[in-house]
């Protein structure tokens, strides 16, 4: 079995190979928390005052890449990056504008697709559309699985 000795000269030479292509990982993991920090501050900019769970942000960023793909998804953060994410509320060019509308319906409704009329509302409990309103609650919070009182027929109080 022979040993082979590294010089000084191999030892400096990936030291500083490792040291030029360090910075290159860094920025690219800048950049990753750059999109996430706009997409966040996108979707909160779209909820307004209204807090926004974890489960629903997860949500939408995985529906959002299912519906529209990730390009759609780095275009949109690309756009409010360079624009300000406060232009969110302005109206936007096509395809822009309705990519805004759908992650504001997919908000505030809980539904897995608002395109779609018979997309599941799997997000329901954590929708917006609850937490907006001061004197509603989301009707399988209320009473258990059954939707509560909702089922029963409405009557005057």
């Amino acid at each position: 079995m022979t040993t082979q000795r590294l010089s000084r000269r191999a030892i400096l030479s990936g030291t500083c190979c490792a040291l030029v292509l360090a910075p290159t990982a860094h920025a690219g993991g800048l950049a990753a928390l750059y999109d996430d920090t706009i997409w966040d501050a996108l979707m909160r900019a779209i909820a307004g005052p209204v807090e926004l769970s974890p489960p629903l942000s997860a949500a939408l960023t995985r529906d959002f890449d299912a519906k529209f793909g990730m390009p759609a998804l780095r275009n949109l953060v690309d756009r409010f990056g360079r624009n300000g994410v406060a232009t969110v509320l302005d109206p936007q060019p096509d395809p822009f504008e309705n990519q805004v509308q759908w992650i504001a319906e997919y908000l505030f409704t809980g539904s897995a697709d608002p395109s779609d009329d018979d997309a599941r509302m799997i997000n329901y409990p954590y929708a917006l559309g609850w937490k907006s309103l001061r004197f509603a609650k989301t009707p399988g919070l209320c009473l258990g699985p059954e939707f509560g009182y909702w089922l029963q027929p409405w009557s005057a109080a």
